[in-house]
């Protein structure tokens, strides 16, 4: 198996660049109090609705929980992903796969601890990666357990929020608001943005307060708005993340001497 085109495969995704326009939609409008038992519940304020929504997001990424992903990509491409995450367990698990392009590429990866598994969906063999080792400027082997899906850095992009129900928020985040690489869409982290203008998002929560849907709208300044969707599901549910049972070695080039 040729250990250099497996790795590079699977990474591929994650160098898409989109540029952003000057401007974007309207800023959401507050939603109407609700009114119960003759009386108007005050909205909260912003401060108050952003805190609710920054803590409901935090609690959602730090319990075992599912993903899925579906979102469009630049040049017509479209991204779709499904995975589970265990921090406690430090158990990862992801399915990606980019489609509509030049450049299809799809992949698997299983990360326990420090090991990390990658596979490539036209590959029967899976490849073990030893994290420990694994040179820091690898920008597809390296693996980061404090945000492997990219909802902690989406967490910290967000400017504005509105709650306009019991269970949803509107607002805005910024694309471009911190130096980090490709963080969306969460969950299947595929682009990075250049340039972007604040951008809306839309959120909504279960009954427990555990984060259920995650919503983004891009602007580029060519082409099409981008939507991308995440939906979380199994919250604080043990998931079944197993090292698959044979796999190759990564070549000694992609560790650190």
């Amino acid at each position: 198996m040729n250990h250099r085109t497996t790795l590079f495969t699977l990474g591929l995704a994650g160098v898409l660049l989109v540029a952003g326009g000057c401007t974007g939609s309207a800023e959401p409008t507050r939603a109407e109090p609700t009114v119960r038992a003759g009386k108007a519940t005050p909205s909260p304020t912003p401060d108050t609705a952003r805190a609710e929504l920054v803590e409901a997001l935090q609690r959602s990424q730090g319990v075992a929980h599912r993903y899925a992903v579906r979102g469009d990509l630049p040049e017509g491409e479209t991204v779709k992903g499904t995975g589970a995450f265990d921090p406690k367990a430090r158990r990862f698990q992801s399915t990606i796969a980019v489609t509509g392009g030049k450049y299809p590429s799809a992949g698997s990866r299983i990360v326990i601890g420090t090991d990390s598994y990658v596979r490539p969906s036209d590959e029967k063999d899976w490849v073990h990666v030893d994290l420990k080792r694994v040179k820091r400027d690898d920008p597809f082997l390296r693996f980061d357990w404090a945000d492997p899906t990219g909802l902690k850095t989406f967490t910290s992009t967000i400017t504005s929020v509105q709650r306009t129900g019991p269970h949803s928020w509107t607002g805005r985040f910024d694309p471009d608001g911190v130096d980090v690489e490709s963080f969306l869409p969460v969950g299947a982290p595929s682009i990075v943005s250049l340039g972007m203008p604040l951008s809306p998002f839309t959120i909504t929560t279960d009954d427990q307060g555990w984060v259920t849907s995650i919503k983004v709208e891009l602007t580029p300044s060519a082409g099409p708005k981008l939507t991308m969707t995440t939906t979380m599901s199994g919250h604080g549910k043990a998931q079944q993340i197993k090292a698959p049972a044979r796999a190759g070695e990564a070549a000694d080039f992609h560790y650190a001497k």
